[in-house]
């Protein structure tokens, strides 16, 4: 599945920008079998699929505020 930056804040991260989830991918913080791709000017990031790990909930979750 690959999704644009947007997107994928919005369903993977809890609604963080699509800014910090560009700044997670070039500093490969983003989960093992989520891959950030620059095409034509604009990230998009591609889930693979890993079957070892279906049974676990990976999710990015949002710095605390304080």
């Amino acid at each position: 599945m690959i999704l644009s930056a947007r997107e994928y804040a919005q369903k993977y991260a809890g609604g963080c920008s699509a800014k910090t989830i560009i700044r997670k991918a070039k500093r490969g913080l983003l989960p093992t079998n989520h891959k950030a791709k620059k095409v034509s000017g604009r990230y998009v990031i591609e889930i693979g699929e890993m079957e070892h790990l279906k049974d676990y909930d990976i999710k990015l979750t949002p710095k605390s505020k304080r």
